[in-house]
């Protein structure tokens, strides 16, 4: 479980140039949830990706995944909650091009300190649970962008993390891709994953079971998508 009590985050703390990008926010996210978190370009919502995602930390207030208190953990202890607890899923994909789909799966697993299994066992287990296993050996540089965001979310889900954590995950694909890409984050989420999407696109944000509005820093909204 995901839980955020009172939590503000500000830019430049101290300094004369400080923003505050989140203020005083809680937010509660139960195991087994597929959340929209909805907003319009800087309100906050990259922000607070940053922080469920342990990408970046905060001043003020509390936030644990799973009992794990985040505030004013240590950078590596940082790394190994990321990933162990956390997959992300970006909007550009963000893969190595000229690594292979396998390849590319693989890369989280060579910093788990919890030895799960075999590393292609467990890559071509993440690739069947997408649909693309059969492309296992290809370059990512080879596929087209449906396919690579399946890769991504592949390589998201392959260390079994607590959550997944998409970022615009349908901005760079075609009406009928989209859909496609949010039929496999219902799947998943259908197979007990907690999703957690990151989005301005009101469809996307319908296909999940609860939606979080997010504008100037506040949750101005939170209830049923």
């Amino acid at each position: 479980m995901i839980e955020i009590k009172n939590l503000t985050k500000t830019y430049n703390y101290k300094k004369s140039n400080a923003f505050t990008a989140l203020k005083d926010i809680s937010l509660k996210i139960e195991d087994g949830e597929m959340l929209a978190i909805v907003g319009k370009s800087g309100a906050g919502k990259s922000t607070l990706l940053h922080i469920i995602g342990c990408i970046d930390t905060f001043e003020k207030g509390e936030y644990t995944i799973d009992d794990i208190n985040i505030h004013k953990l240590s950078d590596k202890k940082l790394a190994e909650i990321r990933n162990e607890k956390v997959g992300i899923v970006m909007q550009d994909f963000a893969l190595v091009e000229e690594y292979t789909v396998i390849e590319n799966v693989k890369i989280p697993l060579y910093f788990s300190k919890k030895k799960k299994g075999n590393a292609n066992t467990l890559a071509l287990e993440a690739l069947e649970k997408v649909g693309i296993k059969e492309l296992a050996k290809k370059p990512v540089n080879k596929l087209s962008g449906g396919q690579k965001q399946r890769v991504a979310i592949a390589r998201a889900i392959v260390n079994d993390p607590s959550f997944i954590l998409a970022d615009e995950p349908t901005g760079a694909l075609d009406t009928k891709t989209s859909a496609e890409i949010m039929e496999l984050f219902r799947k998943l989420n259908d197979d007990g994953k907690t999703v957690i999407i990151i989005t301005h696109d009101p469809g996307v944000a319908d296909a999940c079971n609860r939606r979080i509005e997010i504008s100037d820093g506040k949750i101005t909204e939170s209830g049923q998508a």
